[in-house]
């Protein structure tokens, strides 16, 4: 096995390939929190971005557009709204002014802090929760919303504790949670949280 395709190894990857079973080309997705823009380049590629899919991508740093944007047009994307992609600069807990509820399938968080910028600019407790009350809402039946948590910081430990305690009291007649921790490895490895809505019996 090649390591660079060992999902429990990558973490992002383990997330990629769960929440791709959950999208169609045509579909509309959101990356909460874009980073360094490879997130929402799978997103743009499971959606089939200038085929009619849609990205809605958010963060609140500005290098953080940059970066995506220039990842986005290296892969293909050089007319970011032709090809159905939006990046924003906002917070994740705004996400419902920019989709409507029912409209994504799949909606990713990624938290903690820009990957090779500041690390003191991490998400935190006050905007995520909101984020993901929203998200799990506005996320169409039988979608997926992924939350990739970091506990080696204390805002991140704050994050994983409320999130855990938040969602295992979601109902169990809407909702599918389920928790993916690395046991054997460092406390601070990543976790990852996901939720699926589940479809109305007629």
């Amino acid at each position: 096995m090649n390591e660079e395709y060992n999902l429990i190894v990558k973490t992002t990857a383990l997330v990629m390939n769960i929440v791709k079973e959950y999208v169609n080309i045509g579909d509309t997705v959101v990356d909460c929190t874009m980073g360094n823009g490879y997130d929402s380049l799978s997103l743009a590629q499971m959606a089939g971005c200038g085929k009619g899919g849609k990205l809605v991508a958010m963060d609140i740093q500005t290098a953080a557009l940059w970066g995506t944007q220039a990842l986005l047009e290296e892969n293909g994307f050089k007319e970011l709204e032709d090809n159905g992609i939006r990046l924003i600069r906002d917070s994740h807990e705004n996400i419902d002014k920019y989709v409507k509820a029912g409209e994504p399938s799949a909606i990713v968080f990624n938290l903690g802090f820009l990957p090779g910028h500041d690390k003191k600019i991490v998400t935190s407790v006050r905007s995520t929760i909101p984020a993901i009350r929203k998200a799990i809402e506005l996320v169409r039946e039988n979608g997926i919303v992924s939350v990739t948590t970091y506990t080696g910081h204390a805002e991140g430990r704050e994050e994983k504790e409320r999130l855990s305690e938040m969602l295992a009291a979601l109902p169990s007649k809407k909702y599918h949670v389920a928790h993916v921790d690395m046991i054997n490895q460092k406390k601070t490895a990543p976790g990852v949280f996901f939720i699926t809505r589940k479809k109305k019996l007629v």
